[in-house]
């Protein structure tokens, strides 16, 4: 009995200081958090004075050396902000507009560092930026004096890190900077066009029915017309409408997505069990070009292809028929599995809407002076390449190997056919 009162007495001694030292260790964790948080937002809240006074300054000058060194700050300084906001976990909703909006403001500070013609861009919006930013500073030290006067917060920023929605007075900045936004930096044609196409709103197609969407799944895999299939709409909240289909066929499992706008095969994915033995890579593109073809993509070229394990990923572009340019921007993701040639994957997002392509002249360069004598030129192709302006532009596609103490290193530049800029260009 006295052993057993013995091991009791112990046993509640021992609970008593493992609480006592996990409620000290989470005290001190909590403090320790509250520190960083606190730290991190005081840091914004001067670095937001210092992006003020950078704007602000950028409207003194004429002379391009003094401009610039305004405008470097001002592109520094809203990079060095955003770092700092990402680290905090405010809402969601103003951190992706204060984001998008410093970005904005960044990019345009670095253009007009670059471009003639963005100086007067910049004259036009930087004097709502510099009013904006000062009622924005306002509504910024109130919010977080709020945030940090009680420790209570500490409970909310863990709601944060698990996506938990709180209330805040973040949700009113958020409003705020999303009006700046659309006031000082109002999309451009060309922004305003790819969002319409990542949105897919130029699709003119009449609607399809359920019933249509799941005869247009079951006529491009006829393998699937007995699997179990299960099909439903979008959500509201959706970008644009579509159909989800899931199916169940023996060892297959998988999906297709199709839009609501003409039935058009956004994304497709299947999972099955792959078999070691493998067909050469040749008689896997072969096969990948034929079903492409079948399921109606007739006007794609493969650009690019990796591989893993199980599959070769093939990357394609549409062709366009006038000039047999590649067009980078219309493409199509494959994933055909190795053992069989079965294609397994699909997203042919990009490809449902045709970008606009633009006549442009086709100025004759002379690369021998282009390009250093230690370059040489292995490949000269045609393709479309978006600019810094998101406007589709041809270009001379080279592909050319650079000598360096005879190392061979190889690149892709793109150049714009009728100014010679360069778009692109990347090591391979």
């Amino acid at each position: 009995m006295k052993k057993l009162t013995f091991f009791l007495v112990y046993t509640v001694i021992v609970f008593s200081i493992f609480s006592y030292t996990t409620s000290i260790e989470k005290t001190n964790l909590k403090q320790l958090l509250h520190a960083q948080y606190t730290n991190k937002m005081a840091g914004a809240s001067s670095q937001l004075n210092e992006l003020q006074k950078a704007v602000q300054q950028s409207l003194l000058f004429s002379d391009p050396t003094a401009l610039n060194d305004s405008l470097q700050d001002v592109w520094r300084l809203s990079s060095d902000i955003r770092q700092t906001i990402g680290d905090l976990p405010l809402d969601r909703e103003f951190t992706t507009q204060w984001m998008n909006y410093l970005g904005r403001l960044g990019n345009q500070a670095k253009l007009t560092m670059t471009t003639e013609e963005s100086k007067a861009n910049w004259n036009k919006s930087v004097t709502n930026v510099a009013s904006n930013l000062s009622s924005f500073s306002s509504e910024w030290d109130v919010a977080t004096a709020h945030l940090l006067q009680e420790d209570k917060h500490y409970n909310k920023w863990l709601d944060q890190l698990s996506n938990m929605d709180v209330d805040s007075n973040f949700t009113n900045l958020s409003a705020s900077v999303k009006s700046y936004t659309e006031s000082d930096f109002p999309l451009t044609s060309s922004e305003s066009d790819r969002q319409k196409k990542k949105d897919l709103q130029a699709l003119k197609d009449q609607p399809i029915s359920e019933k249509q969407a799941l005869a247009r799944f079951k006529e491009m895999f006829t393998q699937y017309d007995k699997a179990t299939i299960r099909i439903e709409e979008s959500a509201k909240t959706a970008p644009y409408p579509f159909y989800h289909i899931t199916f169940h066929d023996g060892i297959r499992l998988g999906y297709a997505d199709i839009t609501k706008k003409g039935g058009h095969l956004l994304s497709y994915l299947v999972e099955r069990p792959v078999d070691e033995s493998t067909l050469s890579q040749e008689e896997l593109v072969t096969r990948a070009n034929k079903r492409m073809n079948q399921l109606g993509f007739d006007d794609l070229k493969i650009v690019d292809s990796r591989e893993n394990t199980m599959a070769w990923h093939l990357n394609y572009v549409r062709i366009n028929p006038d000039n047999k340019a590649k067009i980078y921007a219309d493409g199509v993701q494959v994933k055909i599995a190795k053992d069989n040639g079965e294609i397994i994957g699909i997203n042919s997002m990009e490809y449902i809407q045709k970008e606009t392509l633009k006549n442009q002249p086709m100025k004759k360069i002379n690369w021998k002076t282009f390009f250093d004598k230690n370059v040489e030129i292995v490949e000269e192709d045609l393709a479309y390449s978006e600019n810094d302006k998101m406007e589709e532009r041809l270009c001379y596609e080279l592909t050319v190997v650079y000598y360096n103490k005879n190392v061979p290193h190889t690149f892709r530049v793109l150049v714009d056919t009728e100014t010679a800029e360069i778009i692109k260009n990347e090591k391979l």
